[in-house]
């Protein structure tokens, strides 16, 4: 368990309700601290293996201590797990958290449901870190060159793919719904909703092998299932829905690239190392999209379906289909 943590907010009932939290889920040491200054101090003394932030504090506030114990600063854990607690922080602030390899956010007020979810996240796996000396050259460098865009350096997307995220269209002959992301949803009646979905699986999309169409069936379900949860669900029970669709398409991620690859490159495809250099880029891409999501739900709405449906159409139906043929002709 990620224990202890320390937990800073300069609100005293923050601290305390989820310090009290965080040990209702098992972590038995909880350390608070009043604003990043103190939280240094604390981090360097004690060593915690989680630390929880608020962004707005002073004189040090969350996105500056991010920086610091990212850069090795004072000798400091750069590679401790940090969870950033967001109020209506703006798209930049965000960002910039993201660059310095933020492992995850908690909208304010943090609900236990929301801590058990960033705990166990990060108990199965945190996100990988560069090098300090990494963090310190951006930290060095003039931050008015960063772009919200950029995440450890490299384009997580190109001006060219925002603009095919932004104006995706389903493929040729598939009829896609009207959606406006933030238009508030009736519930139909159950019995029009059973069968609705937003792309349907067809022959056109098969890849040569069964297990990978499979696999792919199952991402289909991920993004039918958002279309569900945006056009048809209320507004109070969607964020639980997305939270688990997030989970969802997390585990799918992991366990559809390891498939894909073991496939190709058993199979000696010609192409295999072009092609894990892509599922690299996605995996940055999703990551960058789900911490987005994490720090303003509202954008599961929004960024998360449009990266979804980017990419089906894409990857899926323009990229992977180029193998059809190499595997359909067998070992």
């Amino acid at each position: 368990m990620l224990s202890p943590c320390l937990i800073v907010d300069d609100h005293e009932m923050i601290r305390d309700t989820i310090g009290l939290m965080a040990q209702a889920l098992g972590i038995k040491s909880v350390i608070t601290a009043e604003d990043g200054a103190e939280a240094i101090s604390k981090a360097y003394h004690e060593a915690p293996n989680l630390i929880i932030t608020d962004l707005q504090m002073d004189p040090i506030d969350g996105l500056e201590m991010l920086r610091l114990m990212r850069s090795g600063r004072y000798h400091l854990r750069h590679d401790t797990p940090i969870i950033i607690l967001t109020a209506n922080a703006s798209q930049a602030v965000i960002s910039e958290c993201i660059r310095y390899d933020v492992d995850a956010f908690m909208v304010k007020p943090v609900k236990k449901q929301d801590l058990e979810n960033r705990v166990k996240q990060l108990s199965k796996q945190t996100k990988a870190k560069k090098p300090p000396t990494f963090y310190f050259e951006m930290y060095q460098s003039d931050p008015a060159k960063s772009t919200e865009f950029e995440h450890n350096g490299v384009i997580v997307f190109t001006e060219e793919e925002q603009q095919k995220i932004k104006g995706i269209t389903e493929p040729q002959n598939e009829a896609q719904p009207h959606l406006t992301p933030k238009e508030p949803s009736i519930a139909p009646p159950k019995e029009e909703s059973k069968d609705r979905k937003f792309i349907r699986w067809q022959e056109k999309y098969t890849v040569g092998h069964q297990s990978l169409d499979e696999s792919n069936k199952q991402l289909l379900s991920i993004i039918n299932d958002t279309y569900e949860a945006i056009a048809y669900h209320h507004e109070d029970e969607t964020k639980t829905d997305f939270e688990a669709l997030a989970q969802r398409f997390r585990d799918y991620t992991d366990s559809h690239f390891q498939l894909e690859e073991d496939i190709l490159e058993a199979r000696a495809y010609p192409k295999y190392k072009a092609h894990a250099a892509i599922h690299q880029r996605l995996a940055r891409q999703a990551q960058y999209v789900l911490l987005q999501c994490q720090a303003d739900p509202e954008l599961y709405r929004s960024e998360f379906f449009k990266f979804l449906r980017y990419w089906w159409i894409h990857h899926v139906v323009r990229e992977d289909t180029q193998y059809r043929d190499f595997l359909l002709q067998g070992p």
